[in-house]
């Protein structure tokens, strides 16, 4: 019997959604009187990140305090997850890859903008595919990006 070629990186996962259990820490829902401030602070100690601008121009990404999205690589480069709080309910999805998650969040972020008054008046319809978001419209927010 013959082994099965593995990946080339050595990853269990390389493409697509992988189970949340193999996140350190599942932000369960959040209902203790507090805000997406106190949810963040309760996931920080486990490797969360709270992200509050999305795109090339810092847009909301969400309605904070109210709504709030965490993200999380982990250490080995096995998975790369959000969180989305929204008034105490969570959910979260976890992806083999960076460029997967962020591309579920570029949509999410559409979604968002285009419920609301907090993001750029010219982004795309959330129903457009990751592939044809433009760049301004996707990743995390670097001040570095404006800069000229």
């Amino acid at each position: 019997m013959t082994a099965a070629p593995r990946p080339s990186s050595d990853r269990p996962f390389v493409s697509g959604p992988v189970p949340v259990e193999l996140l350190p820490f599942l932000p369960e829902d959040f209902h203790d009187g507090g805000d997406a401030d106190d949810w963040l602070a309760h996931l920080a100690p486990w490797g969360w990140t709270g992200i509050r601008d999305w795109g090339t121009e810092g847009w909301d990404l969400g309605n904070w305090p109210y709504q709030a999205v965490a993200l999380y690589d982990s250490p080995f480069e096995l998975c790369y997850a959000f969180a989305v709080y929204t008034e105490g309910d969570v959910s979260v999805e976890a992806w083999a890859t960076r460029e997967e998650r962020d591309a579920s969040v570029d949509v999410l972020a559409l979604h968002y903008w285009s419920h609301s008054e907090r993001g750029p008046v010219d982004a795309p319809h959330p129903s457009t595919p990751p592939s044809e978001i433009p760049v301004r419209f996707r990743g995390p927010y670097s001040p570095a990006d404006t800069q000229t």
